[in-house]
């Protein structure tokens, strides 16, 4: 008698569990990320910054200029230019071309095969959010006024070659400038974030986040030195994303969709 309602217990207690489990599931993912249209319905397709510009600081003022013609540094910067042009034709050339878009679809593929589950816009809405989202902060408020400030001509324009990429973008990037680079920062910024959100692989993504700065200059769009700002730029702007209460909010749905709770 005993033995059969210990088993009926058993019987009605793991369906009701499993329910349970699904029903706190179903819950959490209830809440979804803003959409584009509620965010930026003047500008379509394009998500806002989390911080407004003015909370910046002056990065032009904060950060030195681009290494003068005849530094020890620029003479570095030339020689891994011509070092990287030998790995054209390899995996890592391609992988560059790749993903070179800065876009919340390729960063997200770029960054899934690192992390405890994959990154797309329906499984991980909030993730996939934070990645559209900082775009704005790392290049509106992060690179662009030291890149227009300075104007710095990127090396396969000043060598007069080519890159891992096509004639269009090439043609594209010929009237933009260098320094610093918008693709090492946002990758680096993203590495730094994610690293948050699944912290179990922090290793391997924050290894990745240096590999796609370094795909800038493997491609030939910018100098060693670009990307090595790039990266500074970064810091700056996650660590004033932390005190922004909506990027806050985002990043703790974000680590609740890797099973990362937060109080």
């Amino acid at each position: 008698m005993l033995v059969e309602s210990f088993r009926k217990f058993i019987r009605i207690s793991i369906p009701l569990a499993a329910g349970l489990i699904l029903s706190a599931c179903a819950t959490h993912t209830a809440k979804l990320p803003p959409s584009v249209e509620e965010l930026n319905p003047d500008k379509p397709g394009w998500y806002p910054q989390f911080e407004d510009k003015v909370q910046y600081p002056d990065f032009v003022e904060l950060f030195p200029a681009p290494p003068a013609e005849n530094s020890p540094i620029f003479a570095n910067d030339k020689k891994v230019f011509k070092d990287t042009r030998k790995l054209k034709g390899t995996q890592v050339w391609y992988d560059a071309a790749k993903f070179a878009r800065i876009a919340p679809e390729v960063l997200s593929e770029y960054f899934s095969p690192v992390m405890s589950r994959k990154i797309t816009k329906e499984e991980t809405p909030w993730t996939y959010y934070i990645i559209a989202r900082i775009i704005a902060d790392v290049a509106g408020s992060g690179t662009r006024d030291i890149k227009h400030h300075y104007k710095r001509v990127r090396p396969f324009v000043y060598f007069n070659t080519g890159t891992c990429s096509t004639k269009e973008d090439e043609e594209a990037h010929r009237k933009s400038y260098s320094y610093p680079s918008s693709h090492a920062a946002y990758g680096q910024a993203l590495a730094l974030i994610l690293t948050e959100i699944d912290p179990a692989n922090q290793a391997k993504i924050a290894k990745k986040g240096i590999e796609y700065g370094q795909f800038r200059v493997i491609c030939g769009f910018h100098w060693d030195s670009d990307v090595n700002l790039g990266r500074l730029v970064a810091s700056h702007v996650v660590a004033r994303l932390h005190t922004n209460m909506e990027f806050i909010d985002a990043l703790k749905n974000a680590k609740a969709e890797f099973g990362h709770q937060t109080r």
